[in-house]
């Protein structure tokens, strides 16, 4: 008899405080302040195998700086199609088109762009709120729960920033609706090397 397959469906939530959602300012922006240049290794570790990718997780990208509203890119696995390669300039240049497609957005909308990125006009606090309201949601601190000794949800969500810490005060917030703090051991790690650690979780408890 053949074992069913279990749906496993992590997401990964990634804060981009200086990533702007302007096409044109967005490239410019690598190798600024704005670090552009850290996408493409998020991309990767989170989306993609050897000579395959992960039809199985979500990666949602945050950007904020902004002249209307934030823009969330959700990057999803079961739908993705070619991206045009791996290096840094295709991968930039792939999200790019997503915000160009995203320009002049109102409020509260999405829309499919048609490299299949879907792009969402929502707060980053709001999204947030969003998930905790449906599942379970984690955030990474040093003082948390080691990664290695939690029940791992099916569909989990992963909260994390890019290279400027997370606000004392949203991280307070986050608590309060129900976020829990975890940790991948005592030093501090990219976000690209945070979700790498977190998929091989999931590959080693749901993929023997």
């Amino acid at each position: 008899m053949s074992k069913c397959r279990v749906i496993v469906v992590p997401e990964f939530v990634v804060r981009c405080r200086k990533t702007n959602t302007n096409p044109d300012q967005f490239l410019e922006g690598i190798g600024s302040g704005a670090h552009a240049e850290y996408l493409p290794h998020i991309m990767v570790n989170a989306l993609f195998l050897s000579k395959a990718h992960r039809p199985d997780v979500k990666l949602s990208l945050v950007f904020e700086e902004t002249s209307d509203y934030s823009r969330r890119l959700v990057l999803d696995g079961e739908v993705l199609g070619t991206v045009g390669g791996h290096d840094e300039k295709s991968l930039l240049l792939f999200l790019a088109t997503a915000l160009r497609e995203a320009v002049g957005m109102a409020k509260e909308t999405s829309v499919v762009a048609s490299n299949g990125v879907i792009v969402e006009t929502i707060s980053f606090e709001h999204l947030v709120k969003r998930e905790a309201s449906q599942r379970a949601v984690y955030v990474l601190d040093k003082k948390g729960e080691d990664l290695r000794h939690i029940d791992l949800p099916l569909d989990g969500t992963f909260v994390l920033t890019d290279h400027i810490p997370m606000p004392k005060k949203t991280f307070k917030s986050m608590l309060r609706q129900g976020v829990k703090k975890i940790s991948l051991g005592p030093r501090m790690l990219h976000a690209s090397q945070c979700i790498t650690l977190i998929n091989n979780e999931y590959d080693r408890r749901f993929y023997r």
